[in-house]
């Protein structure tokens, strides 16, 4: 298992990690990527923007305030 850590996905016997790398792996793979390069940049950005904010630990974003 690669760096220790789920999730891995198998590729013709080769393990891979990285969340990020796989997801990306199997969108362009099953056509997942959008219709044009436009669309592609913009699953990216999604993407980025998600690790990003787990990155963060959510430090710098307030979603709502209870009492």
């Amino acid at each position: 298992m690669p760096y220790k850590m789920l999730p891995v996905l198998e590729i013709d016997g080769k393990p891979v990690a990285q969340s990020n790398a796989v997801a990306r792996y199997l969108a362009k793979k099953y056509d997942l990527m959008g219709r044009n390069e436009w669309d592609a940049m913009i699953c990216d950005v999604l993407v980025d923007t998600l690790g990003d904010l787990k990155q963060d630990d959510m430090g710098g974003l307030r979603v709502c305030s209870g009492p």
